[in-house]
């Protein structure tokens, strides 16, 4: 009776030990569970990504053209997978172009190995299937007209193709991917603004323009035109008429900073860093660190009744002025205050609007900043440029609800080591170690000589 009684514990235990194994991996497919356990969280959508989704209003369909394989389609199943998990109107067909190709080329599809995304109606075929393609897709889905945006030139400006490191062809290269129209224009061969212009931009211009260039930009910012300025110190633009347009000052001076802090291997006293955004709509997106190098002030002209709306978007330190002369820099600057130089902290660019005065009764939006360099291929890659410029094409162009997706960067594949630890390191290694291994096999040679 008792080996039955234990043989019958035993058996209840291993029947109790399946059940429960069985409720559990039944619960666990009922109810899939996953969590990222990435550093800085790679493998997950962006917060304002998640956002975007959950607002969509029509199905959103991802239709991959791609060969019989199995192991791909359960990559392209999970890569979906993370959509869906904030959109259950998110799905994914998955077609193999040789079977079906008729709807390949219905789709535009011309290789294989294509994703086609589609939003309701309107549909595009997209060049990567990273978490920034689809969001830029997405974006340009749901609208259907093209943002054109007027680059003057003709005044030495800032040259919107230049690939150079004074260029802006990188800058160009994002706008036009999410669905921007840039354009060159000269107002001297044209005389005027096309009327489909969303704003237009002057960039650092270093010859003046001439009277009849200005008429027309007063004109255009009469009529409720959007404009972004981006000003140099020492500027020979000749628009001092636009600045009294405006209600705004940009004194003569260079902004410099006493914070010694070496940023991106440049030791200089007239790259600015910036961290104070202000409570501006264009920058409440805007976070981190963004850099200007050889800028300038830009501020309210404090002698005129204001006719517009001022934000400060970008403001210094208190190791920031205004430097009024043009002296050499030497390495022991400082603020002189028996001078003409402005203390920190100081503006360096600003946001003007009108309510209700813009094209079709909507807000005219008119932004300045005293420094083009942060826009340029040889900044623009640094701290939060690029965000911070992408924010401000959207809020000129009323488009601020539109999305940036920072680059998720893995923040452990990076060693960023001081110049005390690496002088350390190069002594230990090219000094220290060797003369150790040295001494130790001169000992053992002299121990074994003497034994």
């Amino acid at each position: 009776m008792k080996n039955f009684l234990l043989k019958l514990n035993k058996l209840s235990s291993r029947l109790l030990f399946l059940v429960l194994t069985g409720i559990v991996a039944w619960l666990s497919y009922q109810t899939p569970f996953t969590f990222d356990a990435t550093r800085g969280n790679r493998n997950t959508l962006a917060e304002p990504t998640q956002q975007l989704l959950k607002g969509l209003q029509q199905p959103l369909i991802f239709t991959a053209y791609v060969p019989d394989e199995p192991e791909l389609h359960q990559q392209l199943r999970e890569l979906v997978a993370k959509y869906q998990k904030f959109n259950h109107q998110v799905s994914l067909d998955i077609i193999n172009p040789d079977i079906n190709p008729e709807r390949a080329q219905q789709d535009g599809v011309q290789n294989q190995r294509q994703v086609v995304l589609r939003l309701g109606k309107q549909s595009e075929v997209l060049g990567s299937v990273s978490e920034q393609s689809v969001v830029n897709a997405i974006q340009r889905l749901q609208r259907n007209d093209h943002r054109l945006v007027i680059f003057l030139e003709g005044h030495k400006e800032a040259e919107l193709f230049d690939n150079s490191s004074a260029g802006l062809s990188d800058l160009a290269n994002e706008l036009e991917s999410k669905g921007y129209k840039l354009q060159p224009h000269a107002l001297l061969n044209t005389g005027s603004i096309p009327k489909n212009t969303s704003f237009v931009v002057i960039a650092a211009p270093k010859q003046a323009y001439t009277p009849d260039e200005v008429t027309i930009l007063q004109d255009y910012i009469q009529q409720g035109g959007n404009l972004l300025w981006l000003e140099e110190p020492k500027s020979k633009s000749g628009l001092t008429a636009l600045q009294k347009t405006l209600t705004i000052n940009i004194p003569e001076g260079r902004l410099l900073s006493i914070d010694n802090k070496p940023r991106i291997d440049i030791n200089s006293p007239t790259l600015i860093p910036i961290t104070r955004y202000g409570e501006a709509d264009v920058m409440r997106q805007q976070q981190g660190q963004t850099l200007f190098s050889y800028a300038t002030l830009v501020q309210r002209d404090l002698a005129k009744k204001p006719t517009w709306d001022f934000d400060a978007i970008l403001t210094t330190s208190n190791k920031v002025w205004l430097e009024t002369n043009s002296t050499p820099l030497s390495k022991n600057i400082q603020y002189d205050q028996d001078s003409n130089d402005i203390a920190g902290p100081v503006s360096l660019g600003i946001a003007l609007s009108k309510e209700g005065k813009g094209k079709d009764g909507k807000q005219q939006r008119i932004i300045v900043i005293g420094d083009s360099n942060f826009m340029r291929n040889g900044f623009i890659g640094y701290a939060g440029n690029l965000e911070l410029s992408e924010h401000l094409f959207n809020w000129l162009s009323a488009n601020e609800h539109l999305l940036v997706i920072p680059a998720k960067v893995a923040p452990d594949t990076k060693i960023e080591l001081q110049d005390w630890q690496l002088y350390t390191i190069g002594i230990f290694f090219l000094f220290i170690l060797p003369i150790g291994l040295i001494s130790i096999g001169l000992v053992r040679w002299i121990r074994r000589k003497r034994s």
